[in-house]
């Protein structure tokens, strides 16, 4: 009898060691799903993030693509540049505004900026409305043109701020126009 109590103390404490190689297996394979749920979490995070850049990025392109064609068009007239909201004169204030309006503006004063309502943004309802301004430079000669007051071509710079769907990102277009 006493070999069999012996017999049976021992498998004990093989069972205790299966328990104790159980748990911190466990414990190890627990960690890893917590890691791998993490990591969708990141990667989802930054899909949506991608996302929403390339959402900003594409309004942002839209109304500068249309503020252009309202240059070419004619909508925005000389005499209103330096005395309209986000139109800007620096043929005259070039010295004034340091060469641009644009490091120091404040996109979100109504009184600084226009606001886009284009076509664009029906396509994407949920993004707001990008802001932006007309910076009328020193007018130009292009090449083959003589030198005068009548050859010379007017030239603007237009930039472009949008947010994303989320507004968490923001975009900053910019062109260079001459008509």
């Amino acid at each position: 009898m006493r070999h069999s109590c012996h017999a049976t103390s021992g498998r004990t404490h093989q069972e205790g060691a299966v328990l104790f190689v159980a748990l911190i297996l466990m414990l190890i394979l627990s960690m890893i799903a917590v890691g791998a749920a993490r990591m969708q979490t990141v990667e989802e995070r930054m899909a949506r993030n991608e996302d929403n850049r390339q959402t900003g990025e594409a309004v942002a392109e839209a109304a500068l693509r249309q503020v252009e064609a309202g240059l070419a068009a004619g909508l925005y007239p000389q005499s209103s540049f330096g005395s309209s909201p986000g139109l800007y004169n620096l043929t005259t204030e070039l010295t004034t505004y340091n060469g641009s309006v644009v490091p120091t503006l404040n996109w979100t004063d109504p009184s600084k900026v226009l606001t886009y309502n284009g076509p664009a943004l029906s396509a994407v309802p949920t993004v707001p409305a990008p802001k932006y301004v007309i910076e009328m430079l020193p007018a130009v000669v292009t090449k083959g043109n003589q030198l005068n007051g009548s050859m010379a071509r007017p030239v603007y710079r237009v930039t472009v701020y949008a947010v994303g769907a989320d507004q968490t990102s923001t975009t900053i277009v910019q062109s260079i126009v001459h008509y």
